[in-house]
């Protein structure tokens, strides 16, 4: 009996903090993004697991800097973007970042890049 008096207030809650969830996510677009880094937004990451997944496909590539902290790939799950830092004069291939994302099972949206480090670039991944 008491079950019943709570699920009304459980589905409110479920349905409010997914919209919490869902608003994260929308402003989830970088302001600034170093000239070392490359930003994806990635659909599906929800945790550090998620992370190290991604990280194997990743971290392979050459422009990569695996000499750093999370072998130079790191994730913000709550905004769902996927950072990584890339070696000096180190030129991303976005075509091969989607479509390693994408055999790891996730869905990348679009990347964010910058060349002075100011003005944002969005590359928007193919579907």
């Amino acid at each position: 009996m008491h079950i019943l008096k709570i699920l009304p207030f459980l589905a409110v809650t479920l349905v409010i903090h997914a919209g919490e969830t869902a608003k994260a996510v929308d402003n989830a677009i970088p302001k600034s993004v170093p000239k070392d880094q490359v930003i994806v937004k990635v659909d599906g990451v929800v945790c550090a697991f998620c992370a190290n997944g991604l990280r194997k496909g990743l971290c392979r590539f050459d422009f990569v800097d695996t000499g750093k902290k999370g072998k130079g790939i790191s994730l913000d799950a709550k905004k769902q973007l996927l950072t990584i830092q890339l070696k000096k004069d180190g030129k991303p291939d976005l075509k091969k970042v989607f479509e390693s994302i994408r055999k790891g099972g996730y869905k990348p949206v679009e990347a964010y890049s910058s060349v002075d480090g100011k003005i944002v670039q969005v590359h928007k991944a193919e579907k």
